[in-house]
């Protein structure tokens, strides 16, 4: 049932990051990230009307909240930089670097285990993942974009083992979600304005924040109650989703080596869930 939960996630992150190019085109990026961290929360507003039981202004939970907010802003900029400079496809390559991060840091800071059978498998899930993406690196040649997508998975890995750390303190769903979108927010609309945005402009920012709050909510739930190295695994065959939207809208029939990348992807998340049960 998590791996549901977590491929539901994967997908609505896929539609979100192919919305996400619409964005970039339409308004300057740095303007657009606050008010979509802000619509995020607002549309998990009704979930803290049933998850009262919050805990934000624990010290050691306050912390964990603002280093949650501080690398999910970073990853934003990383993420919105390199579809300006790139693709929505070249953009989702850092999620696929994310189980690596998540299998180095969780059993540090979440004390799980993970077996070699698992790790070969995570391996597996990056190679398919990666590799239907091999014609859209040329976009990574340039140094700078390079970096932004290393260090956008590095954030990205981080920001789910953090996610993970608050459920473990008994931080529920809708803290864990809005209290980190609202701080990002908020820091990001007081340093880039939202200024001159048109009717147009607010749908185009709807529309993304939707799919992607759906997203968020999803895999946190995967997280805090499912394997961590299996939901992040999951979450990293974003790409592909990603790719087969740009397929859809571009009418064209995908690559044989996209379909292949697929079903090796799948075999490996359900070799992951068997081996994880």
């Amino acid at each position: 049932m998590i791996e549901v939960i977590a491929l539901v996630a994967t997908i609505s992150f896929g539609l979100g990051t192919f919305f996400t190019k619409g964005v970039t085109t339409q308004i300057s990026f740095l303007k657009s990230i606050g008010p979509l961290f802000l619509l995020n929360a607002l549309f998990c507003l009704p979930l803290a009307l049933v998850q009262r039981d919050w805990i934000v202004f624990e010290r050691d939970i306050f912390l964990i909240h603002l280093t949650g907010a501080f690398l999910s802003g970073m990853t934003a900029y990383l993420i919105f930089g390199i579809i300006a400079r790139s693709s929505a496809s070249v953009a989702a390559v850092p999620q696929t670097l994310t189980p690596a991060v998540v299998l180095i840091l969780a059993p540090i800071f979440l004390a799980a285990k993970v077996t070699p059978l698992q790790i070969f498998f995570v391996v597996l899930l990056i190679g398919a993942t990666v590799y239907p993406l091999r014609q859209s690196i040329p976009g990574l040649k340039s140094v700078p974009t390079l970096m932004m997508t290393i260090a956008s998975g590095v954030f990205s890995g981080i920001v789910t083992v953090n996610v993970a750390m608050l459920g473990e303190r008994g931080v529920n769903l809708s803290e864990t979600f809005i209290v980190r979108q609202l701080i990002a927010g908020l820091v990001y609309v007081a340093l880039f304005p939202p200024t001159g945005l048109n009717r147009a402009d607010f749908f185009a920012l709807v529309r993304r924040s939707s799919f992607m709050a759906i997203g968020w909510v999803t895999s946190i739930y995967a997280i805090q109650n499912g394997s961590v190295v299996v939901a992040q695994s999951i979450l990293a065959t974003v790409s592909l989703w990603v790719i087969l939207f740009e397929v859809i809208a571009q009418r064209k029939a995908p690559e044989r080596s996209t379909i292949g990348a697929a079903l090796v992807a799948a075999t490996g998340v359900i070799a992951l869930a068997i081996t994880s049960n």
